[in-house]
């Protein structure tokens, strides 16, 4: 259920908003930095029934551990420094999962869950040295 924010300071029409939720409504009023969410997410077109990729646009804000950032519908990001330090990368499918396995990398799901793990692709790394 939508939650209207008062902060007119941080909105383009200079007018109230409803946001996804409470945390949307809080990182509007003390969050460093919000921006709209540019993750691309699928859009049917209820005409033709086209489907194609459209930015969230839902509000986003830095985590307060400058970890990464995260909108109000949930597009969690963990910017690549954190990654790297922390032994684990982002796998779009099994094959990256392998590659980033076969280096010895963690490989996570872009939703932030586990991943399929293709054995080929990990030995075809691992054997890159």
């Amino acid at each position: 259920m939508p939650v209207t924010c008062g902060n007119r300071s941080r909105h383009v029409d200079d007018k109230p908003a409803a946001h996804a939720g409470v945390d949307a409504v809080r990182a509007c009023c003390l969050a460093k930095q919000i921006w709209a969410c540019n993750w691309h997410v699928p859009f049917v077109n209820d005409e033709d029934g086209e489907e194609y990729a459209v930015a969230c646009g839902g509000l986003a804000w830095s985590l307060p551990d400058d970890r990464g950032h995260t909108c109000e519908h949930g597009h969690d990001h963990v910017y690549a420094e954190v990654r790297r330090r922390e032994g684990w990368d982002y796998a779009a499918d099994p094959q990256e999962a392998g590659l980033l396995a076969g280096r010895g990398i963690r490989p996570v799901a872009m939703n932030g869950g586990g991943v399929d793990i293709d054995a080929q692709a990990m030995r075809y790394a691992a054997s890159l040295g």
